[in-house]
């Protein structure tokens, strides 16, 4: 593909692959932080894409049940008072 493109559209080409690398590694950092610890650089660098999709699916299921339960918990003490 890029062979058969001019050099402004290599340019461009290059841009663009940096941007979405850029927001790929920022996407990879907020995984790590997110998650508490539980995965390290190394784990998510080494990790398959299908696995790390699926620990984000499963992780994010867990958060949200984490958060109704607090809330629960926050509207059940707010009923005792």
């Amino acid at each position: 593909m890029i062979a058969s493109r001019q050099p402004k559209d290599i340019a461009e080409l290059v841009d663009n692959y940096n941007k979405q690398l850029d927001a790929t590694e920022a996407s990879y950092l907020d995984i790590i932080i997110k998650s508490g610890g539980l995965l390290t650089y190394k784990d998510v660098m080494t990790m398959p894409v299908g696995s790390l999709t699926k620990f984000v699916e499963r992780y994010n299921v867990y958060t949200e049940d984490q958060n109704n339960q607090m809330k629960a918990a926050q509207a059940q003490a707010k009923g005792r008072r």
